[in-house]
C-alpha cells in the first residue's frame, strides 16, 4: 500500500502498487556512484512507476520497456524534455521536433557528424588531448573534471564550430547553471542567453563564412531552402547544450572508474587496442542522461496507464545498467560478450554525435594511459556530483606518481 501522503499527491488512474519516491534531482538513492545509486531502483521499484516528486512524471527503468518508449512517436512526443516542465517557448531542432518533421533538420546535421567526417578529426583530437595532458603531467595531480574531461571535448567542439576559446569560461558557467538546480523562470532565460550568442556568430559567418561548423550551417538547404533565423537559433541551442556539457561528464565518471580500478588501468595501457570496447562498456555503466517524454495520448504499457500530458523519464543509466540485458551490471567487464546500452539513446532521435563522442572518449582513455599509466584519486577529496536531466561530476581530483 501507497504512502498515504504520496497518494494525495498522484493521479487516481496510478495503481498504489506503482507509487515510489523518486527525486529527479536529488534522489536518496544517488551518490558519487549514481548509476549505481539509480541500480537500486531495479530492486526496489516496478518496472515502470509514478512519482509525485517534481510536478510528476512516470520513470522507465527496464531497457526492453525504454527502446518502447523512445522509439514510440505516435504516443510519446520530444516536444517537452524538462523535468517539471518548463513549456517553454523554444526548441532545440531536430530534438524538439516529432517524426517526419525533425527528419530534414537531423540529416542537415548529420552531414558534419558522420563517422567518416569524425575519422578525419582523429590527428586533431589527439594533438587536443595532448596539450591538455602536457599541462598537468608533470604536477603529478590534476581536478580532473574541469581541467581535462571538460577542457578537452568542450574546446574540441569550441573548434569545430568556430567559437571564442576565450570565452570557454563564460560558456561553460552558462550549461552549468542551466543544468543545475535553477527555477523555470532562469532556465528560459539561459536558452535566450545560448540563442543569442550562438545567434551573434551565425551573423557573422553570413557576411564573413570562415572553414568552421557555423558557416557551414548557414549555407545548408533544409527543403530546398535556407535554414531561417529561427532554426539557426534552435539548432544552436542544442549544440551549445550538447557540446558543452554531455561527453565532459561521461568522461569524469569514467575515468573516475578508472581511477577506482588500477587493473583496469594496467590492461589498458597494456592494451590500448581494447580501449573500443572498454568505452562502450563506460558507456553502457556510466550512462548520464534521464531521457524525457511527453505523452500524446493516452497509452497503456505494462500495466502502466499513461495519460495525455502526463512526463515520462527514462533514465537511460538503467538500461546499461539492467542485469536482465548485463549480467553483474555494476562491474566493468571488458569482454562481456552481448552488451546492451542506451547511452545515446535509441530511435529516430538517437544521438547525432555519438560517433565524436566515442572517437574523443577513446583518444582521451588511450593518450592519458599512455602518458599517465597508473592513477588514483587524491586521498581527503571526495567528487560531488549533481543529478538531473545530465549528470555530472565535479571536483575529481586525480594524483599520480610523477616520472
Amino acid at each position: 500500500m501507497a504512502d498515504q501522503s504520496l497518494r494525495e499527491l498522484v493521479p487516481d488512474h496510478v495503481a498504489d502498487g506503482q507509487i515510489v519516491d523518486y527525486d529527479y534531482f536529488n534522489d536518496h538513492r544517488f551518490g558519487v556512484d549514481l548509476q549505481a545509486g539509480q541500480h537500486r531502483l531495479h530492486a526496489e521499484a516496478p518496472d515502470i512507476f509514478y512519482t509525485p516528486r517534481n510536478g510528476g512524471f512516470w520513470v522507465v527503468t527496464r531497457y526492453e520497456l525504454m527502446e518502447k518508449v523512445l522509439r514510440d512517436t505516435e504516443h510519446f512526443s520530444n516536444r517537452e524534455l524538462d523535468i517539471p516542465k518548463s513549456n517553454s517557448p523554444y526548441v532545440m531542432i531536430p530534438l524538439n521536433l516529432d517524426p517526419p518533421d525533425h527528419l530534414p533538420f537531423r540529416m542537415a546535421l548529420m552531414r558534419h557528424f558522420d563517422p567518416k567526417t569524425i575519422r578525419a578529426m582523429e590527428p586533431k583530437l589527439r594533438g587536443w588531448a595532448n596539450r591538455l595532458i602536457d599541462a598537468v603531467i608533470d604536477k603529478g595531480e590534476c581536478e580532473f573534471a574541469e581541467q581535462v574531461g571538460a577542457a578537452f571535448p568542450v574546446s574540441v567542439f569550441m573548434e569545430l564550430m568556430g567559437l571564442p576559446l576565450d570565452r570557454f569560461e563564460e560558456f561553460r558557467d552558462i550549461v552549468l547553471e542551466y543544468f543545475g538546480r535553477t527555477t523555470i523562470e532562469r532556465r528560459i532565460e539561459l536558452q535566450e542567453r545560448m540563442m543569442a550568442v550562438m545567434w551573434a556568430e551565425f551573423e557573422k559567418r553570413r557576411t564573413e563564412p570562415r572553414d568552421d561548423l557555423m558557416s557551414k550551417l548557414v549555407a545548408e538547404q533544409v527543403r530546398g531552402r535556407p535554414l531561417t533565423e529561427d532554426e539557426l537559433r534552435s539548432i544552436g541551442f542544442l549544440l551549445f547544450i550538447a557540446g558543452l556539457d554531455t561527453v565532459a561528464n561521461t568522461l569524469s565518471f569514467t575515468f573516475r572508474q578508472l581511477a577506482i580500478h588500477p587493473e583496469l588501468q594496467a590492461r589498458l595501457a597494456a592494451d590500448p587496442e581494447a580501449t573500443p570496447e572498454f568505452v562502450e562498456e563506460a558507456l553502457r555503466r556510466c550512462s548520464i542522461v534521464q531521457q524525457t517524454r511527453l505523452v500524446k495520448k493516452d497509452f497503456e504499457l505494462a500495466g502502466a496507464q499513461f495519460r495525455a500530458g502526463e512526463m515520462v523519464v527514462c533514465p537511460l543509466s538503467l538500461g546499461g545498467m539492467d542485469e536482465r540485458r548485463n549480467p553483474d551490471p555494476e562491474t566493468i567487464d571488458i569482454d562481456r560478450k552481448e552488451r546492451s546500452h542506451l547511452a545515446f539513446s535509441t530511435g529516430p532521435h538517437i544521438c547525432i554525435g555519438n560517433f565524436l563522442a566515442r572517437m574523443e572518449m577513446k583518444i582521451m582513455v588511450q593518450e592519458w594511459l599512455r602518458r599517465i599509466p597508473a592513477f588514483r584519486i587524491k586521498p581527503g577529496t571526495e567528487p560531488q556530483w549533481r543529478a538531473g536531466g545530465v549528470a555530472a561530476l565535479s571536483d575529481l581530483h586525480l594524483q599520480w606518481d610523477r616520472g
